[in-house]
């Protein structure tokens, strides 16, 4: 059973679910974007902590977490977002977990903050292009649907569909109904990294490529993929084992959603890594 909470990082406030009691070196997970909260990984997590604390929060912008107002979602955002998190649980030490997008920022803390990250977890998540969020995205509308069954619809399109598209009570937990319709619970501006207005601001952290951040991590590093996910092609499977031989892998039956279509082998791959 978890324990959820809200608390203040930066502008806005983030909702989490929290599991476990201390013990072992406890689990960050960040969730991916399309469309993953801490809800998708309320299984996971219980299960994961039978001798820990394990923390699954949602991202800024997504689910029961606040809109930055100042469209403030750089990697430094969200690298403050995970300290608060931690301090806020009163961790000094943990491990992060990144699924799908969130890779992008488990690798992105690991290698910027090497005595807090004890070891990486990447779960199904592309291991190209930069390191964080970086360019400006602002002014997308909100995704709107007019039922259930069309947002449903909408993200059974999808390659590798999440189990919004095939989960009513997930999809309901991931709208909001307002005077217009439903409301997907994600800012459509999720992906801008240039801090708007009153929270413009001089990124701290350097620029920094995939490559080059992985490069920097001395930590274990564990990949988790699903066999049959899209972000993994043979081609793909050969670039980075060739690119980073000392990454452990783990592949796991599923599709992109490895979260909600192999729980069991995820969580088997992640108790042998830790």
């Amino acid at each position: 059973m978890a324990d959820t909470g809200t608390l203040k990082s930066g502008d806005v406030t983030l909702f989490y679910r929290v599991f476990g009691t201390a013990g072992a070196t406890p689990i960050m997970i960040l969730h991916g974007a399309n469309y993953f909260d801490s809800f998708d990984w309320i299984d996971v997590a219980g299960r994961l902590a039978t001798d820990r604390q394990v923390v699954t929060f949602d991202r800024r912008g997504f689910g029961e977490s606040e809109w930055s107002p100042s469209k403030d979602y750089s990697a430094d955002a969200l690298m403050e977002d995970m300290q608060a998190v931690a301090a806020h649980l009163g961790w000094t030490t943990f491990i992060p977990m990144g699924h799908s997008m969130a890779g992008g920022p488990a690798i992105c803390f690991t290698a910027n903050f090497p005595e807090i990250a004890e070891r990486l977890i990447i779960v199904d998540s592309n291991m190209s292009g930069e390191g964080g969020s970086a360019g400006e995205s602002v002014g997308n509308p909100p995704t709107m649907f007019d039922s259930v069954d069309a947002a449903m619809a909408r993200f059974a399109k999808l390659g590798n569909p999440p189990r919004f598209a095939k989960d009513r009570v997930r999809a309901e937990a991931g709208l909001k109904k307002t005077a217009d319709g439903l409301l997907l619970k994600r800012d459509p501006d999720f992906r801008n990294g240039v801090p708007q207005g009153d929270g413009i601001r001089k990124p701290v952290l350097e620029a920094q490529t995939r490559v080059e951040q992985i490069e920097r991590i001395a930590q274990p590093i564990l990949l988790v993929r699903g066999s049959k996910s899209d972000r993994y092609p043979p081609e793909e499977v050969e670039r980075v084992t060739a690119a980073y031989p000392r990454i452990q892998w783990a592949v796991v039956d599923s599709e992109h959603d490895v979260a909600y279509q192999d729980p069991e082998g995820l969580i088997a791959a992640v108790r042998a890594f830790i």
